[in-house]
């Protein structure tokens, strides 16, 4: 047998061989991680005081730490902590931080818009979605307040953490103990949160006195927190 076919021979048995050869056998599964802790929300009757004048609901937020399913107080994050305010017959949420996020499922009237924030609404009753009267507003960064409209084709003016202003459309959907802030313009997210801007919500019941829907929306802040006794 020449060198060639030799080499040919040799090729092809080595070949059989690691072509034959079997895999070993698996490993053990690894340990079960730990089960994450869940996010919980309580809601107190807040009496009338420095953070509510009139009494309201107040609204605490933390981690489950023990898994009891119970907020308990020293789970409580205090930075958190929002109030919803009764007033002189309106009903009005603290100035609430803006952090809209990209990741939460929207409803079909919310997709016209990038972000969204969900806000704590239990007092937004289906007799106020149908009777009454449900208003939001943005305090930007300079403490300029804009109502927001719920058409993103009205825009509001403020500026970023690092000194540049940028301009978006805001809006709001609101329904039976939902309500959600929307911001439109794909890179607003960095821009917009933790600029120390806010929103604000009022809820006016169908049977206070004050003035029409139209005259109220067209009212600036200042003369609607004053004819509602809305405290800052």
């Amino acid at each position: 047998m020449n060198r060639k076919n030799c080499s040919m021979v040799f090729l092809c048995a080595t070949l059989l061989v690691i072509s034959c050869s079997k895999d070993g056998s698996n490993g053990k599964d690894g340990t079960n991680g730990t089960n994450g802790k869940t996010a919980l929300t309580k809601t107190t009757k807040e009496p009338a005081g420095a953070n509510c004048k009139y009494g309201g609901t107040k609204f605490e937020t933390g981690i489950d730490a023990n898994n009891n399913g119970i907020l308990d107080s020293d789970e409580v994050t205090t930075t958190q902590t929002k109030y919803v305010c009764d007033g002189a017959g309106a009903i009005y949420s603290s100035w609430i931080d803006v952090n809209v996020s990209d990741t939460l499922t929207k409803l079909n009237e919310e997709k016209n818009f990038y972000f969204k924030q969900l806000l704590p609404a239990t007092a937004l009753t289906a007799d106020i979605v149908n009777k009454g009267i449900v208003l939001m507003y943005y305090k930007n960064i300079n403490g300029v307040i804009y109502p927001v409209d719920r058409d993103p084709a009205n825009t509001i003016r403020d500026t970023d953490s690092t000194g540049n202003d940028f301009v978006f459309g805001p809006g709001f959907v609101f329904k039976e103990k939902y309500l959600s802030f929307l911001v439109s313009g794909w890179n607003m997210m960095d821009k917009i949160n933790g600029n120390g801007s806010a929103v604000r919500y009022v809820l006016i019941p169908g049977m206070v006195q004050g003035r029409s829907i139209a005259d109220v929306k067209k009212m600036p802040y200042s003369k609607m927190a004053k004819l509602y006794n809305i405290e800052d």
